[in-house]
């Protein structure tokens, strides 16, 4: 019985890729940093690596489709052409869909990664049974998942959810993306690593910088802030621009979001409308790092029938 998807989530950073069953439950998890440049021809030959991995101990028939997110756009008829990736840029124009099904002969779904991890939490998560609901993804870089009356909302061309290049500095430091002062420049994993070398700050990570924080470290504190302010001010406009009852904090930034969270919500108190600050609460993720796969698996389900939901 075909009752599995084997799913991935792909990252700039790092790819994970597990079993997920109907339910939700992630098992033969395999974790891999993605080589430095990737090209396609390597990522294919790296994914299959993974994948023997994975499903080493796994009766094969058993998977009925193969899920990946991916940090791109990917619209409802997404033909599987990855573009604008401004933290995996050496397999921009691969088609990642197309190299899939020639290596899995199964079908393929493909989602944004942070699409995919607002599914998974809406699902499963910290926003299940809420209809209106905005994650964000605070990893390498800054990604964002949006859900409108229970519906993923993915945009004409992919990009709706592309949150972590809305702009908090007008003229402020240049973002891969091509613009200026994105907020993905000062609330990410690497601006928050970035910054604590331009305070001549020991840490040389978000994670040590964390470390420092709870040590009560005033530069730590001083960074923080700037990031949950920055953070906040972006949140702001969302909570006026679509009035969520939710924003959920995923990656593994979100891990932190003690040192930061409250900078966020005096921002967003400050500058939204007061009924949309006090409807917007602002949660961390409970999916952990599994968000992004159990939310593309869930899409697989849908699209193969398994899973009946409207829109998704």
């Amino acid at each position: 019985m075909s009752d599995l998807v084997l799913a991935a989530d792909l990252g700039g950073t790092n790819l994970r890729m597990a079993t997920v069953d109907a339910a939700g439950v992630v098992a033969h998890l395999v974790k891999r940093p993605v080589p430095e440049d990737v090209s396609p021809h390597q990522l294919v030959a790296f994914i299959d690596k993974i994948a023997g991995q994975v499903l080493d101990d796994v009766d094969r028939s058993r998977i009925a489709a193969i899920a990946f997110t991916a940090p791109a756009p990917v619209t409802d008829d997404f033909d599987g052409v990855l573009t604008k990736l401004p933290n995996l840029g050496s397999v921009t124009g691969m088609n990642l869909k197309v190299e899939l099904e020639k290596l899995f002969s199964l079908p393929v779904v493909i989602e944004n990664d942070a699409t995919a991890a607002a599914i998974g939490e809406n699902w499963i998560g910290a926003s299940r049974g809420v209809e209106n609901c905005v994650t964000v993804t605070l990893g390498t870089g800054i990604g964002g998942g949006i859900i409108i009356n229970g519906r993923p909302i993915r945009g004409k061309d992919g990009i709706g959810g592309e949150i972590g290049h809305m702009t908090v500095e007008p003229g402020g430091r240049p973002c891969k993306c091509g613009n200026q002062g994105c907020v993905e420049e000062y609330a990410s994993a690497t601006a928050l690593a970035r910054m604590a070398v331009d305070h001549r700050h020991p840490a040389r990570s978000s994670l040590q910088l964390y470390e420092s924080w709870q040590q009560g470290d005033p530069i730590a504190e001083q960074i923080f802030a700037t990031m949950g302010r920055s953070l906040g001010q972006m949140l702001a406009g969302l909570a006026n621009a679509l009035n969520p009852e939710m924003f959920v904090i995923c990656g593994g930034v979100a891990e932190g979001i003690d040192a930061f969270g409250d900078h966020v919500r005096t921002e967003i108190a400050a500058r939204a409308y007061p009924a949309a600050a006090k409807t917007g609460v602002v949660v961390k993720g409970e999916l952990g790092d599994n968000a992004g796969i159990i939310g593309v698996a869930r899409s697989a389900f849908v699209r193969m029938g398994t899973h009946s939901i409207e829109g998704l």
